[in-house]
């Protein structure tokens, strides 16, 4: 059953990106303004029929539960945390986005939840393909990560989250790595696939997995965004001397190395969650997750406060 599905959606996902592209270059409603839901939603469904139908790693029809019901709000969560950062930061602003909050904010919720679908799928791409490829010896590795390291690693990432809102101008570059360092120490205590364990055992396929889909993902997030009505853009306070009018689409071209680092981020922040509930109680994890849902509503307020700098009707 999943196979025929996958085999009708494959050709579909690419004739529905194909289409979304022609008719947001004829500036055709809700084409144009919402161009970037559309290319991710259709480029997501595309990868993963593709990984169903070659053996490889499928995350929407394996496990479309998982999918829908954590994977996606997890990384639109996660993405509103950054918002948050960003309110101090002041690094990019949203324009053009549509003035009825009833489109805006489920287009929020929508976008935000491409993110870390995007970078697994690529992952699990490379994988199909062997870019990379996985050695998964780091999973029976029962040493524990030493107290020393724990503490390091924890405190520099506590250390990179600070400085940025202390000195945003100074700082703010170190927001795309600090989860890292703060979070991976639990995962490694809570044994879960932890990257400071791999580093440990000189295992780095899956760090270079991550970085390199992090690079990818986030040339399409430039390319898709510099395209739509909808938008965001930079204002990230680069010196003139590090080419802060030289840029690739509406980002400055030293900004893209950002997202290598960020995809590190995104599977530290999501094997930290699935350890969270892994460990919570039912009650305790429904509250987490009432609170985290009350939190990015409040997200979606304040940036239609400070981040949304024009809307159109």
């Amino acid at each position: 059953m999943r196979q025929s599905i996958a085999r009708v959606l494959l050709p579909l996902s690419a004739a529905a990106f194909i289409v979304s592209f022609f008719l947001m270059m004829r500036r055709v409603e809700p084409f144009y303004t919402f161009f970037f839901l559309f290319a991710w939603w259709s480029f997501l469904l595309m990868l993963d029929s593709w990984l169903f139908l070659k053996g490889g790693e499928s995350l929407i029809l394996e496990k479309p539960v998982e999918f829908l019901g954590f994977l996606v709000p997890l990384s639109a969560f996660i993405w509103f945390i950054f918002e948050a950062f960003n309110l101090r930061l002041a690094n990019w602003a949203y324009a053009g986005v549509p003035a009825n909050p009833w489109l805006r904010w489920p287009g929020n919720f929508l976008a935000f939840g491409t993110v870390l679908p995007g970078i697994f799928l690529t992952v699990n791409f490379m994988e199909r393909v062997k870019i990379f490829p996985r050695n998964d010896f780091s999973l029976f590795f029962s040493e524990p990560l030493p107290g020393r390291i724990f503490a390091v690693s924890a405190a520099s990432g506590a250390l990179m989250l600070a400085l940025p809102l202390l000195w945003p101008n100074l700082f703010f570059p170190l927001v795309w790595g600090g989860f890292v360092l703060l979070l991976d120490p639990w995962v490694a205590r809570w044994k879960g696939k932890s990257l400071l364990q791999e580093w440990r055992q000189k295992n780095f396929s899956r760090t270079l997995q991550l970085l390199l889909a992090g690079f990818i993902c986030g040339g399409l997030w430039e390319f898709w965004n510099f395209w739509a009505g909808a938008k965001w853009i930079y204002t990230v306070p680069l010196p003139e001397s590090l080419l802060k009018n030289l840029k690739l689409f509406e980002m400055p071209v030293l900004g893209f190395l950002g997202f290598p680092p960020f995809a590190l981020e995104c599977f530290v922040m999501f094997e930290f969650t699935k350890c969270l509930k892994e460990r919570a109680s039912s009650g305790v994890w429904k509250i987490m997750v009432l609170s985290a849902f009350t939190f990015m509503l409040l997200m979606c307020r304040m940036m239609d406060k400070h981040t949304v700098i024009s809307i159109i009707d």
